[in-house]
């Protein structure tokens, strides 16, 4: 949900008017999930173990988006060359 909402806010200044407002949405839509989910963690769990979990899937996220993708996704990686869709 984070990721989502990392590369919405990055994608909505570069849209026109009404796919900015979709892509907004979802932005906002995202933003509430990723929220909630953090709510629900620190509800049942132990914050430092919460802290570790988070720590542990943000250094994974930054392997898998700075790492080369054979294909684009919106959250791929870089990019490493285009294919033809088939």
């Amino acid at each position: 949900e984070a990721r989502s909402c990392e590369r919405f806010a990055a994608l909505v200044p570069h849209l026109d008017e009404e796919l900015a407002k979709f892509y907004g949405g979802l932005l906002k839509s995202e933003a509430r999930h990723f929220q909630d989910y953090l709510k629900l963690a620190y509800s049942y769990g132990d914050k430092a173990d919460v802290d570790a979990k988070i720590e542990e899937i943000r250094l994974a996220e930054r392997e898998l988006i700075e790492s080369p993708d054979e294909e684009f996704r919106f959250h791929s990686g870089v990019p490493t060359g285009v294919s033809a869709a088939a």
